[in-house]
C-alpha cells in the first residue's frame, strides 16, 4: 500500500491556554510532536509540520520533518489542511499537536477505514456529543484528490474544516464515548489538570 505523508498542526496560538503553548507539551518527558511523528511512521513515509513562518526554525530542529509556512495564515486547521495538500502529492493523515491520548491502533482503524473499499475522499472520527454525534476532524485521513476543492471552499469563505468533511463525505468512524477520550487534546490550563499520566507543559526557556 502507498504511504501517506503525516502532518502535524502547529500553528494554534494557545489563546485559550493563558500564556502556555501547546507546541510545548511533554508526555513522559518526550516532546508531543515527537510521539506523534513517531506515531505516524507506521503509515507514513515524512512528516511535516504546518504553522507560522517564525515558527519552523524552532519546529525543524526537532527533527522530525520539514516545516510547511500556512498558505492560508489565520483560517485554522483547513488552511493548514490544505497547504499540505497543495505541497506533496499524497493523501495526508493529519494530527493536531495536542493530542497526548492517540494510540496505534487507534490511527490504525482509521488507516483500514480509508482503504477499505470503495474507494473515498477520506476518513475521519465521529465521537458522542450531547446525545448526538459530531465529526472530530483533527485526527484524520485526506485523499490528493480533495487539494481542488479545498482550494475552492477555502477561496470562497469556508474555514470550518468540519464542514468540507461533510461536503467531501468522508468515511466515518464512530467510537463509543471511551473511545472517544483517546481524541482529547489540550486547549485549557484545566484540561492539563484532568489529564491522566505524566503529561507537562514546560514554559519557554
Amino acid at each position: 500500500m502507498p504511504k501517506m505523508v503525516g502532518a502535524i498542526l502547529v500553528g494554534g496560538r494557545s489563546q485559550r491556554l493563558e500564556g502556555g503553548d501547546k507546541t510545548r507539551l511533554h508526555v513522559h518527558g518526550e516532546r508531543l510532536i515527537v510521539r506523534l511523528a513517531d506515531l505516524l511512521k507506521p503509515w507514513c513515509d515524512e512528516c511535516v509540520l504546518i504553522g507560522r513562518e517564525e515558527q519552523l526554525p524552532e519546529f525543524e530542529a526537532l527533527g522530525v520533518g520539514e516545516g510547511l509556512a500556512d498558505l492560508y495564515p489565520g483560517c485554522g486547521p483547513f488552511g493548514g489542511l490544505y497547504t499540505v495538500l497543495e505541497d506533496r502529492d499524497e493523501d495526508v493523515f493529519l494530527v493536531a499537536c495536542d493530542m497526548p491520548y492517540l494510540t496505534p491502533s487507534l490511527l490504525e482503524r482509521l488507516v483500514l477505514a480509508y482503504r477499505m473499499p470503495p474507494i473515498s475522499f477520506g476518513a475521519l472520527f465521529r465521537v458522542p456529543d450531547a446525545g448526538q454525534y459530531r465529526l472530530e476532524p483533527l485526527c484524520s485521513i485526506w485523499s490528493r484528490q480533495c487539494r481542488r476543492p479545498a482550494n475552492v471552499a477555502l477561496e470562497a469563505g469556508e474555514r470550518s474544516v468540519s464542514a468540507f468533511a461533510r461536503s467531501m463525505n468522508l468515511r466515518a468512524v464512530d467510537l463509543n464515548s471511551e473511545e472517544a477520550g483517546l481524541l482529547a487534546s489540550v486547549n485549557f490550563r484545566r484540561d492539563l489538570e484532568g489529564l491522566t499520566g505524566s503529561i507537562e507543559l514546560p514554559e519557554p526557556a
